[in-house]
C-alpha cells in the first residue's frame, strides 16, 4: 500500500462520522465532512414566521415619530433611531430618555461625583492620631524647657568657676621679685 493510497482512506473517512452525535461538535464535524466531500449545499438559517423578507418595513421618517413631549419610561424609542429621522429630533428623544429617573442614577463608585470641597469640622472629636501629636508637642516644650533649664545651670557654674580663678592665690610678680634680689644667673636669665 503506497502513501497515496493511505491518504485516499484517510480521507474517506473522514467524512464517515455516525449521524447520531449531538450538539454544536458533531452538527460541525458532520458539515465539514461533507464540504470535503462537495456534498455541502447553500442552507440559510430559517426564518422567523413573524417576519417576512418579501415586504421590508418601511423606514420611519419625522411624521412617523410621537410628539417628545408624549415619551415616557415605557414608550418605545426605537423608531427615532431610523436612519430616515432627522438627527435634531433623535437627539432631542435620546436626550428625553436618558434624562429619565432609569438613567440618571450616580454611580456609587464613581470617585468625583462628590464635592470633597467642604469638611465637616469635628468638633469635640479628638482623633487618636490628633491626641499624639498633641502629646508630642507637650513632649517637646518640656524637653525645650529642661535644655533651657539644664543650659542656665551650667552658665551659673561657669559663672562661679570664673568668680573663683580671679581670685590670685599666689602673685607671680613676687616670685620675680625673690629672683631679681638673689641675681640675674641665679634666675636662669642672663642680662645683656
Amino acid at each position: 500500500m503506497s502513501s497515496g493510497q493511505r491518504f485516499s482512506e484517510d480521507r474517506s473517512d473522514a467524512g464517515a462520522i455516525p449521524e447520531d452525535d449531538g450538539g454544536f461538535l458533531g452538527r460541525w464535524s458532520r458539515r465539514k465532512g461533507k464540504a470535503r466531500a462537495g456534498e455541502l449545499t447553500d442552507e440559510s438559517p430559517p426564518v422567523p414566521e413573524g417576519t417576512s423578507e418579501q415586504h421590508p418595513a418601511p423606514a420611519l421618517t419625522d411624521a412617523d415619530m410621537p410628539p417628545v413631549t408624549s415619551l415616557n419610561e415605557t414608550s418605545d424609542y426605537t423608531g427615532f433611531l431610523s436612519p430616515e429621522v432627522s438627527e435634531g429630533l433623535r437627539r432631542v428623544a435620546l436626550r428625553k430618555l436618558f434624562h429619565q429617573s432609569g438613567f440618571n442614577v450616580v454611580d456609587g463608585l464613581d470617585d468625583y461625583a462628590e464635592d470633597y470641597t467642604y469638611f465637616e469640622p469635628l468638633g469635640d472629636i479628638i482623633t487618636s492620631d490628633m491626641r499624639h501629636q498633641m502629646e508630642v508637642e507637650k513632649q517637646r516644650k518640656v524637653d525645650a524647657a529642661k535644655a533651657a533649664e539644664d543650659e542656665a545651670l551650667q552658665q551659673a557654674d561657669a559663672g562661679i568657676e570664673d568668680v573663683e580663678s580671679d581670685e590670685p592665690d599666689e602673685s607671680p610678680t613676687d616670685e620675680v621679685t625673690e629672683g631679681a634680689a638673689d641675681g640675674p644667673e641665679e634666675n636662669g636669665r642672663t642680662e645683656t
